[in-house]
């Protein structure tokens, strides 16, 4: 009976990331629009590197010609006369003139690029617009798809909370412990710690009611324990994994030194309001503030492995729901181009008690 009420909660389990996956396609495509937008956006800030240096180096130049420019002007005008009237030699007024008129043309090729970078930012700023508008687009076929999906959904979780109820109201329990927590540590170790305690709970309830002869009661416990022991999501496996779970670039590595010592996560820079996605298969075992973290989720991959997100300003998921590797999760909080601060999506891999480097099992990244 125990591995029946085993295979049924697995079973349920295997219905819902089937149905989350149902909305992978949508979230995929908004991901590939956003990684538009941060390439444009590198090109444009490129550019407008590139012409401040040129602009610099012409002001530099002008300025540096600027006594000049009026023998420059008489030269150009009256080159006989301004020669016969100059005290230097006639080859040596000549040799000045060429090397003048010279770097007037290289002057004119500098504006000439200058001119031409800036309608190259023009042209990045329009596409830029389109891209932004093609974003938009998406994120409102996202939300009409998601309807579906919910819709779609919605009998099977009632179905898989039928046989896991027990598992949702433990999972629940174990995200407020966690709440608690003193420490991002201490939080996943006090998910575990609750987890194995309710399994351990209902075994007893089980071995209570079949000594009792209560097989109903029995049953239903067993169920319970079930539905709690299942794993979350078949694992990970080095280069297995997906891609970034967001959008932009790294801007702090694993292991890079900070103020705590090697840092235990990565931390990605991605564009105003991008979303983020499961990096697994799995199970939210958290989703809400934590501490100094902000928004933040912990997905249970299974097998030991968690993956904790943090820095979002939306959430999308709940605890206890099941999820498809590459599914909303939530979305970055939104900025200006003025902004002090960027926002940064935190991305800890966790295996058992240890962090580890994420980098091995994802084998993409933005």
């Amino acid at each position: 009976m125990q591995q029946a009420a085993a295979r049924q909660a697995q079973a349920d389990q295997a219905r819902a990331i089937a149905l989350s996956a149902q909305s992978r396609d949508v979230s995929g495509r908004l991901r590939q629009t956003e990684q538009q937008v941060v390439q444009t956006q590198a090109r444009i800030d490129a550019l407008g590197v590139q012409r401040r240096q040129l602009e610099a180096a012409l002001a530099q130049q002008a300025a540096a010609l600027a006594p000049l420019l009026p023998l420059i002007e008489r030269l150009s005008l009256y080159p006989a006369e301004t020669l016969l009237a100059s005290p230097a030699r006639p080859n040596d007024a000549l040799s000045g003139l060429l090397v003048l008129r010279g770097l007037g043309a290289e002057l004119e090729r500098k504006a000439a690029s200058i001119r031409a970078g800036q309608a190259d930012l023009v042209r990045l700023g329009n596409a830029l617009g389109s891209q932004n508008a093609d974003l938009a687009g998406l994120r409102r076929e996202q939300l009409a798809r998601d309807a579906d999906v919910s819709a779609q959904a919605a009998q099977a979780l009632a179905a898989q909370r039928a046989s896991a109820q027990a598992a949702d109201i433990a999972a629940r329990q174990a995200a407020t412990n966690a709440a608690r927590a003193a420490s991002l540590q201490d939080a996943v170790a006090s998910i575990d710690a609750a987890q194995k305690a309710a399994a351990e709970r209902f075994r007893r309830e089980a071995a209570a009611a079949e000594r009792q002869r209560r097989p109903i009661a029995a049953r239903r416990a067993r169920d319970s324990a079930a539905s709690v022991t299942v794993e979350a999501g078949p694992g990970l496996a080095p280069g297995a994994g997906g891609p970034a779970p967001v959008a932009g670039r790294i801007v702090q590595a694993w292991g890079a030194p900070t103020d705590a010592g090697p840092a235990t996560g990565v931390s990605y820079a991605p564009p105003p309001l991008a979303s983020v996605s499961a990096p697994c298969d799995g199970r939210v075992d958290f989703a809400g503030p934590f501490r100094s973290y902000g928004q933040m989720l912990i997905v249970d991959c299974g097998q030991g492995y968690r993956f904790v997100l943090a820095g979002l300003q939306r959430l999308d998921v709940a605890v206890g729901q099941k999820l498809a590797r590459g599914v909303a999760l939530g979305s970055m909080p939104d900025f200006g181009s003025g902004s002090r601060t960027r926002p940064t999506l935190y991305l800890q891999l966790r295996h058992g008690a240890a962090a580890i480097d994420p980098a091995g099992f994802l084998h993409g990244r933005s």
